[in-house]
């Protein structure tokens, strides 16, 4: 395919196959007429005089990507990333939109904040969707401005990666975002359990020497959520789960009719414990990796839907944050620019194709509440144009985040993003 990138123009994708069980089209090989961003027609028909076309060679046009809860560093640690940096990622992974965390220097806790964001963002080929601050500067305490921040462009609430510690404060929270019709994500660990843990809890933690955070730190948390979300008859998204307890406490939750929805990150089920062995910084996550059965047993979930979406779980950091020792590395690492080929690679042939999609797709819009995405005519261009089964090394030049904290530069990955098109732009990876 050319290497180009085009600024509100409109244009054919020709020789594309649309990748969208929910589209007409869905695996046939076909031209997409797109006019000011709006698909108008699919399939065979007489080309417009002066539309550029675009020759796909083939890629596959899905639904565009979506990630939840991927990490802002602007405003405050631009030296880590920035809205550019962050939106080139995005672009090289394949995703058209993220709903960023607020967990910033200052925290997005108001609507001037929100405001600012989604005014930088107004007029780009990603879009960013700010998750407000669900208490006040990220404090566990007081409940934060939410209706003014919805008001602002805020479309959920939460403190990130720090847990709402304070149930009477996420309660009191959950029954009034139900008013204001936003979700909440609470990341579920309880930090009095896990304490100063480093990695899981298990014979591999005992056999390292590492002091490890257990499972029931995270599981404990979770019952208490979806039991203030069923008292306060509010739904509730559990992020970042991580374990086979937790897998099992979703299921029944979801048999009861309680409004709880989940999300994994991609971590957790490609890899598990062993790959610390070596002692990696770069696999330090939060949440942890768990065992192998923990692994499958998250595999499992997303193929019957106890899970409802796969992230990111993108997480910059200054490079030296990553050269320390072990224990003293930062936890996160890198997820935008690599997910897909991972995922492809590694469970690519253990779930289908399509549901492999929606879980980075519209899984995520619909646990949020926001309008699903559909390769159709009519509707608007969001796309995300990929293939399968390139395999390809994926190099440090690959990684437009101002960090590099990736576990998986120089791995041999499978499956590579082309390019993305949204907001009446289309942008193609060099």
């Amino acid at each position: 395919m050319e290497i180009l990138k085009l600024l509100k123009m409109d244009l054919i994708l020709k020789n594309v196959v649309v990748f969208d069980p929910n589209s007409d089209f869905h695996n046939q090989n076909t031209c997409i007429l797109i006019q000011q961003g709006i698909i108008m027609n699919i399939g065979e028909f007489e080309f417009p005089e002066g539309v550029s076309v675009v020759d796909c060679n083939g890629a596959y046009a899905s639904p565009g990507w979506f990630d939840i809860g991927t990490r802002l560093c602007e405003p405050g640690l631009e030296s880590i990333d920035d809205i550019d940096s962050l939106s080139a990622s995005a672009c090289q992974g394949g995703f058209t939109e993220l709903a960023v965390f607020s967990n910033t220097n200052p925290v997005i806790d108001n609507r001037s904040l929100v405001e600012s964001l989604v005014s930088k963002n107004k007029d780009t080929v990603v879009t960013l969707y700010p998750i407000g601050a669900l208490t006040k500067s990220n404090n566990g305490i007081e409940i934060s401005e939410m209706y003014d921040m919805v008001e602002g462009g805020a479309i959920a609430f939460s403190d990130g990666k720090i847990p709402v510690s304070h149930a009477g404060v996420l309660s009191r929270a959950l029954k009034y975002t139900s008013q204001l019709g936003v979700r909440i994500l609470n990341h579920p660990e309880d930090y009095t359990i896990s304490e100063s843990g480093i990695i899981n809890e298990s014979e591999v933690s005992v056999e390292l020497g590492v002091k490890g955070r257990p499972v029931l730190a995270e599981s404990v948390m979770l019952r208490r959520d979806i039991s203030l979300a069923e008292y306060n008859d509010t739904p509730i998204i559990s992020h970042l789960i991580s374990s086979s307890e937790s897998v099992e406490i979703i299921k029944e939750a979801k048999k009861k009719n309680i409004d709880v929805s989940a999300t994994v990150s991609y971590h957790n089920i490609i890899s598990d414990e062993n790959v610390l062995k070596d002692f990696d910084p770069m696999h330090k996550v939060l949440p942890p990796l768990r065992g192998k059965k923990d692994k499958d047993a998250l595999l499992k979930a997303v193929k019957s839907d106890i899970i409802d979406a796969i992230v990111s779980n993108h997480y910059p950091l200054d490079v030296e944050d990553k050269k320390k020792a072990f224990y003293d590395a930062k936890y996160g690492a890198l997820g935008l620019e690599n997910m897909f080929g991972s995922l492809n690679k590694y469970i690519g042939d253990k779930i289908e194709k399509e549901k492999l999609i929606d879980k980075i797709s519209n899984g995520p819009r619909r646990i949020l509440g926001l309008n699903i995405v559909s390769v159709s005519k009519g509707e608007p261009a969001n796309l995300t144009l990929f293939n399968f089964d390139e395999e390809y090394e994926f190099k440090s030049s690959m990684i437009k985040s101002k960090s590099s904290n990736s576990p998986f530069i120089g791995t041999i990955l499978k499956g590579k993003v082309i390019g993305i098109y949204n907001n009446n732009r289309l942008h193609i990876n060099k």
